[in-house]
């Protein structure tokens, strides 16, 4: 696993920090093994609810379909604090990036 920490506020910020690290994690794809996760944690990120930080992950997973070579490759998920399901809550929200 991995971890990677931004202080970024900004949604435009956000989408290029969590994709810097997803082509950064592809270009050394021989140490990405199946069910790998890299976590991206976002603690100053703007959209502090559940409800809208799903919705930015929901677009990052909708590029990332629509990349070739990509959307074969990974899965992505959330936690936030505010998840209804305590299993997927963290305290700060955070985008997870499963290898397939």
């Amino acid at each position: 696993s991995t971890f990677t920490n931004s202080n970024t506020r900004h949604v435009d910020a956000a989408y290029e920090y969590v994709f810097n690290n997803l082509a950064m994690l592809n270009a050394d794809a021989k140490s990405n093994k199946p069910g790998q996760k890299s976590y991206v944690v976002l603690p100053n990120f703007v959209p502090t609810s559940a409800t809208s930080f799903d919705r930015f992950a929901g677009q990052v997973s909708n590029i990332i379909r629509a990349m070739p070579g990509l959307a074969e490759k990974v899965m992505v998920s959330t936690f936030h604090p505010e998840h209804v399901v305590t299993s997927t809550r963290a305290p700060v929200p955070i985008v997870v990036i499963t290898w397939k």
